[in-house]
């Protein structure tokens, strides 16, 4: 028999994804949305595991999990996680203790980390016979029932890796998520192929088109390309052109009110369009909102939440993401404090609306059954532009975790023991804008790990010395000896291998090849699991011994390693590019220039080599032909 789940939170949204990740590892869910429910579900039928948010109309998750544990029977023993996306005072984690919580996680919490809590709790689902193995069976759902916007936003807390496919009518969408983020789309709609969007939006004429998909058709290379040799397009629009495109397949999809969708885990995508989102995914779902999510829809949503109270959101993961607000909509989050309705919102401006829909769906509100007033907070941080100069961004990282790391909590705040309660909030939410994760969803998988792991120090330091008290505990039990601040090791090496590679790029961009290849060699010992060391460690090899025929290949075979460990990357299959182009494979070097702009459009490098090979082989085709003409 298969182990029973009852998983409690007021977000339906997330309610029926969890459930049905859970069914697909092969446990049966039970829902409730409120406090009431819950409790009338567990004493009925005791579930072998309940998943309670603390924060639950009628009666809240602590009264739940006291009334549970004051029962009697099997339920009273029934293993209780707690969820709580509030920062964690040392009272609130206490109080979970005292009133028997099994453990007290903090939302939103990653699927692969939910998944291994409640295993190590109830055990893995025996596999049902004759079905496929666990992580074939997908997530799967109605938009009818979650909105696409709900959907991505609650991939993102879940910090989800894999393929979303959607469906609506004859319309065919796929989303590759990393780690909560799209980064690639697929669309089967023919108006959204390249030629087609850009004639639609003026870059292109039709003629202009149909000469491209014949040379296309031909053989000639990728659409991108031929534009750019007929001179249709210049070489340096075709990134923005690729990103517009992508983009606009993404937010097609915000249109749709019906369809399905189904979540594949660990899948990956191929052929799809790289999306360059340099923007928090709150951002990308608010934007989507505003331009395109059907307004009845919308206005639906708020009407049936009219008696809920506004307030802003509670979870630092999602409240610290950049947005783009307007004046007037950061004046109107700022009066939104727990005490004003959301009806005397419902006939706001149409503009007003949306963005109201897009920040309660991303969490960056709450919507909340009593009137409670909260302290007054800053709005939540400005979108920053795009910063091209990411490893200046990877070395102020890199710097602040070492700083940051075995400090305590005063320390890593950067405030004294006299701070008061102003000082220490302003300082933790300046830290916590500048080390949120998505400001590096874009970097390499140490550096993301690491701005998990200071994000987490952060918060931790505020849920200890965020007021009076707590500060005067936490001073007490530092003199008794009793520090809380040891650095992981996994964290260390990470640390001291993205330190070998910045080096080893600082020497590469200095032609010192063979220096350079020691650092990339050390980051390589130091973290194997980074693709990029690999492949800039064969670079480097093979640019100081380049005639080498026993370094090529070597140096070959370390890229490809790379490549195979980070398959979304451009630099692997720039390199064997020029490596296969240097020893005179022009076709296979083409193959992989183009895998190299595929995973990143605007990779100028990539798309310089295509147009010389294409321009060499127009060239080569005219020298021919007048052969042929004597």
């Amino acid at each position: 028999m298969r182990p029973t789940v009852l998983c409690v939170d007021d977000d339906r949204n997330l309610c029926q994804i969890l459930a049905k990740a859970l069914t697909g590892e092969g446990y049966s869910v039970r829902t409730a949305h409120d406090g009431d429910e819950a409790l009338e579900s567990a004493r009925k039928d005791p579930p072998d595991l309940v998943l309670l948010d603390v924060l639950i109309p009628k009666r809240d998750g602590f009264a739940v999990l006291e009334a549970i544990r004051s029962g009697s029977g099997d339920v009273a023993r029934t293993p209780v996680l707690l969820f709580s996306g509030c920062l964690r005072s040392p009272e609130y984690i206490e109080k979970a203790k005292r009133l028997g919580a099994t453990e007290l996680l903090a939302k939103p919490v990653p699927l692969d980390d939910l998944l291994q809590a409640v295993a190590r709790h109830v055990g893995p689902a025996d596999p049902q016979p004759g079905t496929v193995s666990e992580r074939q069976l997908p997530l799967s759902g109605s938009l009818a029932d979650v909105p696409f916007p709900a959907l991505l936003h609650h991939l993102h807390g879940l910090r989800a890796s894999g393929v979303l496919q959607l469906q609506h009518g004859k319309r065919r969408k796929a989303l590759q998520i990393t780690d909560g983020y799209p980064v690639a789309v697929k669309s089967n709609l023919v108006n959204e192929c390249l030629g087609n969007f850009l004639v639609r939006t003026g870059r292109i004429t039709e003629s202009d088109m149909n000469e491209s998909i014949r040379r296309l058709k031909a053989g000639e290379g990728q659409q991108g390309e031929i534009l750019v040799a007929m001179q249709v397009l210049a070489e340096d629009e075709v990134p923005a052109a690729l990103r517009a495109q992508a983009e606009e397949k993404l937010f097609e999809i915000f249109e749709w009110s019906g369809g399905g969708f189904e979540f594949q885990i660990g899948a990956r995508l191929e052929g799809a369009n790289h999306l360059s989102l340099d923007r928090s995914p709150a951002n990308v779902i608010l934007d989507g909102v505003r331009r395109r999510f059907p307004l009845p829809r919308l206005d639906a949503f708020l009407s049936a939440h009219a008696d809920r109270f506004v307030a802003q959101g509670e979870s630092p993961f999602y409240r610290f993401q950049e947005i783009d607000l307007d004046s007037a909509e950061s004046a109107l989050l700022s009066t939104l404090d727990g005490t004003r309705q959301l009806r005397e919102l419902l006939d706001a401006p149409e503009p007003v609306r949306r963005t109201l829909y897009g920040l309660v769906i991303t969490d960056l509100l709450e919507l909340r059954s009593s009137k409670e007033v909260d302290p007054a907070r800053p709005a939540p941080p400005p979108a920053r532009p795009p910063d091209p100069a990411d490893d200046a961004l990877r070395g102020e990282l890199t710097a602040m975790a070492e700083r940051l790391r075995g400090k305590t909590y005063f320390e890593i705040l950067g405030v004294n023991e006299r701070a008061g309660d102003e000082d220490v909030r302003s300082a933790y939410v300046l830290l916590a804008k500048r080390t949120h994760p998505d400001r590096f969803s874009g970097a390499s998988e140490p550096v993301k790990r690491l701005a998990e792991e200071i994000f987490g120090l952060v918060s931790k330091a505020y849920e200890h010395i965020g007021d009076a008290k707590r500060r005067l505990d936490y001073v007490v039990s530092q003199r008794r000896g009793a520090q809380d601040a040891a650095a992981l090791d996994e964290g260390q090496r990470a640390l001291r291998a993205e330190l070998q590679f910045q080096q080893g790029e600082q020497k590469l961009r200095a032609r010192q090849y063979a220096a350079a290849a020691e650092c990339f060699e050390q980051a390589v010992a130091l973290y194997p699991e980074e693709g990029e060391y690999h492949a800039h460690l064969g670079w480097a090899e093979y640019l100081a011994a380049p005639a080498d025929d026993a370094v090529s290949e070597r140096a070959m075979g370390r890229i490809k390693q790379g490549a195979k460990l980070a398959p979304d990357r451009d630099k692997p299959f720039l390199y064997l590019g020029r490596i296969l182009q240097a020893r005179g494979r022009g076709d296979l070097a083409q193959k992989m220039f183009t895998r190299a702009v595929a995973n990143k459009p605007d990779c100028i490098e990539a798309l310089r080599e295509l147009r010389l090979l294409h321009m060499r082989r127009e060239k080569e085709k005219g020298i021919f032909g007048r052969l042929l003409r004597r």
